[in-house]
């Protein structure tokens, strides 16, 4: 291998790491954090904020990491010759799933809390509180991963291996 190629697999590997790390800590919050808040004392709302704070700088740091390893690998494939229209379609909706979840995080999740939505609110607000909730945006991280496996199927497939 030469260097070229050494970088790109340390490319690939912090942007799995990065993958890992948000929908890992996701995981984490719904299935640990969130269940053991609901039984903490009331008078230890700073707790849960501290959470959140580290929790943020860690998905802000896991998306500027995947979005500058995204690029650099999306243009790396897409210069090769046995990229396919399957491969560029699934790589879109791929992008465009990741777009949405750095958006919901980004600046739909500061302004709402779906998990404190009073239930008497518009209809609206209701399908939006799901469509933006942690577990929404976990399932589409869990989905956007899975479609990085078939990228690669695709990829190899083309390159007749």
């Amino acid at each position: 291998m030469d260097v070229l190629s050494w970088i790109l697999v340390a490319i690939r590997w912090a942007h799995a790491l990065a993958a890992v790390a948000w929908v890992g800590g996701s995981i984490f919050y719904i299935m640990v954090l969130r269940p053991s808040r609901r039984r903490m004392q009331p008078d230890a709302p700073e707790y849960g904020a501290a959470i959140g704070a580290e929790f943020r700088s860690l998905v802000n740091t896991a998306i500027g990491v995947l979005l500058l390893t995204g690029v650099i690998l999306s243009l790396s494939r897409l210069t090769a010759d046995t990229v396919t229209a399957p491969y560029v379609g699934v790589l879109v909706a791929k992008i465009i799933l990741a777009l949405y979840m750095f958006y919901v995080v980004r600046f739909l999740r500061p302004h709402i809390y779906t998990e404190e939505m009073a239930e008497g609110r518009g209809r609206w607000d209701r399908v939006r509180g799901r469509l933006t909730n942690t577990t929404a945006v976990l399932i589409t991280g869990v989905v956007v991963i899975g479609l990085s496996d078939v990228l690669d199927a695709l990829f190899e497939r083309g390159l007749g291996t």
